[in-house]
């Protein structure tokens, strides 16, 4: 089965109703996303390169992980604001859901890879 690039992004846009979204909640998802992709890239690349009990690199990841909370703040935001909410239509808790296991996950590599 062949699918076009348009076919891909027009179910991805159509099940996050990105169209039926209002200017706020598409900027609040949007900042979720990018803050959950950097927490993601941050730690992938810490586990590709571990430093145990390296406290400096232990409290820049802190601070990451804090990013996480943050991108948590504005996910919810976007529950709040979000036009899925009302219909109850799939595709609006997948950013809160991600970085809630994110922050979890996050929160035990930090220990792992730093024995914090």
């Amino acid at each position: 089965m062949k699918m076009s690039f348009h076919g891909i992004g027009g179910v991805l846009t159509g099940w996050l109703a990105w169209k039926r979204r209002n200017r706020a909640n598409k900027v609040c998802f949007m900042l979720s996303v990018a803050l959950a992709a950097i927490v993601t890239g941050s730690y992938v690349w810490a586990v590709t390169h571990p430093a145990p009990g390296d406290f400096a690199r232990y409290i820049v990841f802190n601070w990451i992980w804090g990013l996480c909370a943050i991108g948590l703040i504005f996910g919810m935001a976007e529950y709040r604001t979000s036009p899925l909410r009302k219909n109850r239509e799939p595709g609006h808790l997948v950013i809160l859901l991600y970085l809630g296991a994110l922050l979890i996950v996050t929160r035990m590599l930090n220990m792992v890879l730093f024995h914090g």
